[in-house]
């Protein structure tokens, strides 16, 4: 799995974007309507420099208000195991976000999902991969701000004072289309098989997303809607991708497509960058990625499956993606009837109904005791039992 922003790039928009409480479908139109006011005054040059904004262009991320000045056509790719979307910077998600998904109706619109153990069998799980940075928007002011914090962080001043000189040369619609720029991201890989050496590559069934951003309906079902394409996603909401599974088709992998964020800089400013901004990139992403940039800490892992039903069925809180504390597991006896989400009787399944305390909001369950009704399987190759669905009700 890859998200769309190389180290050097995420670095340079850690240093740039702070904060700020400003409406993005407002500020595109105000990046738009300076920009019909500024007359290109010269072609860009085909320099190294000019080639080195655009390489860190590439995965520079945007969410914006993208059906607008034609730019939706843009985030489509030809590739079914990627997604190009953007992220809204007004917008947050504040529900749950559970390790793993089961979208047995998965297709081109939006499907409901039940909460299940990233081990859980089936043709439609989808695990989670990350959740959309937070994605505020900038300033030259804030640039400016940014660059005295690099400076006392141990940046090199002659660098810090270049990057400032550049800064005052580049005008307000430049800023304010990079602002819009800044909030595209792109996801690939997941689930399933990379390109290898034969140029074909694993996809789903057609109409079958390969990632999907997800919201919370209550602590074990969620509203999920296929992630290609789909803009002003909120940020922190949960992004999954699909395992790969017997119905997956291989096929002729498309060529290697080059993210030009540059045409959207382009169609957001009404011209091309001039050398003035093309260097104040530059020189602004030398003092981010030379200050040390931004990382990602280690991660704890979730148990999701142990050598005892019951003991696998307390584990399912801690799947929900919130802060939970299991309280009781009871054995129950089957329903009669259908079982849900494609389960076998053949397959022995035990069914649970799990008391636990939840602990933190997720901004739309309560706090306290919650119940949820836990279907787990064993997978004897393993050894372990595993959590495959989780409900609501039996």
């Amino acid at each position: 799995m890859i998200d769309g922003k190389d180290p050097m790039v995420g670095q340079a928009l850690d240093l740039l974007v702070p904060d700020f409480a400003v409406d993005a479908d407002e500020l595109l139109a105000a990046a738009h309507a300076g920009a019909v006011r500024v007359r290109a005054r010269r072609r860009r040059r085909q320099t190294v420099a000019v080639i080195a904004f655009a390489a860190l262009l590439l995965f520079a991320g945007a969410a914006i208000a993208a059906d607008k000045y034609d730019l939706l056509p843009f985030l489509h790719t030809s590739d079914r195991n990627t997604a190009r979307f953007s992220v809204s910077p007004t917008h947050k998600y504040r529900g749950a976000a559970p390790l793993a998904l089961t979208c047995p109706s998965a297709h081109a619109g939006s499907f409901t999902c039940n909460v299940t153990g990233p081990m859980a069998p089936g043709t439609r799980l989808f695990q989670r991969g990350m959740r959309t940075d937070e994605v505020p928007l900038l300033t030259r002011q804030s640039m400016l701000d940014a660059l005295d914090k690099a400076q006392a962080d141990g940046a090199d001043p002659a660098q810090v004072a270049r990057a400032r000189s550049d800064l005052g040369a580049v005008g307000d619609d430049f800023i304010r289309a990079l602002a819009v720029v800044s909030q595209i991201e792109t996801v690939s890989g997941g689930g399933g098989g990379s390109t290898g050496s034969s140029g074909t590559e694993r996809v789903p069934p057609p109409g079958v997303p390969s990632w999907t951003a997800c919201r919370e309906l209550t602590l074990t079902v969620y509203r999920c809607r296929p992630l290609a394409a789909l803009t002003g996603v909120a940020s922190g909401t949960p992004l999954y991708f699909l395992q790969a599974s017997k119905d997956w088709r291989t096929v002729q992998a498309p060529p290697t497509q080059r993210s030009d964020f540059g045409i959207v800089l382009e169609r957001a400013m009404g011209r091309k960058p001039n050398e003035a901004e093309t260097r104040f990139f530059i020189d602004f992403a030398t003092v981010a990625s030379n200050t040390g940039g931004s990382g990602t800490g280690p991660t704890k892992g979730t148990p999701t499956a142990v050598s005892d039903p019951r003991a696998t069925a307390l584990l399912a809180p801690q799947s929900l993606g919130v802060r939970t504390r299991a309280i009781s597991a009871t054995a129950l006896p089957l329903p009669h009837g259908r079982l849900p989400g494609g389960l076998m009787r053949e397959e022995d399944p035990r069914l649970y109904r799990v008391l636990f305390e939840l602990l933190g909001a997720d901004g739309v369950d309560r706090l306290g005791r919650h119940t949820i009704y836990v279907y787990v399987t064993r997978a004897a190759r393993l050894g372990v039992w595993r959590i495959v669905w989780v409900a609501p009700k039996p």
